[in-house]
């Protein structure tokens, strides 16, 4: 848990939040090395896009990214140490 706990303080509250449910939107089991690289030139280049077309997004391609990032480096845990980790300190409001 303590690993866990030490990813949250990592990213915050709201970042490790949003990277739990990009994890299990997207699924565990599709958070290897590669595809997190792949996914992080996406946001990027699509950002680029947006920016040089004038569109103006609600998250930063940087804060999508390290949602990404978290939620990636939650993937390393199984799925029943994540929701033992949620319902005790994952306090829904």
């Amino acid at each position: 848990m303590k690993k866990i706990s030490d990813i949250e303080n990592k990213y915050g509250l709201v970042l490790f939040r949003m990277g739990l449910s990009h994890l299990f939107d997207v699924g565990h089991s599709n958070f290897g090395d590669d595809e997190v690289e792949k996914g992080i030139r996406q946001i990027i280049a699509k950002g680029e896009d947006d920016e040089a077309n004038g569109v103006v997004s609600v998250m930063t391609p940087e804060f999508q990214c390290e949602i990404l990032r978290c939620a990636s480096e939650l993937a390393g845990f199984s799925i029943w140490t994540l929701f033992a980790y949620i319902r005790r300190h994952v306090i829904a409001d």
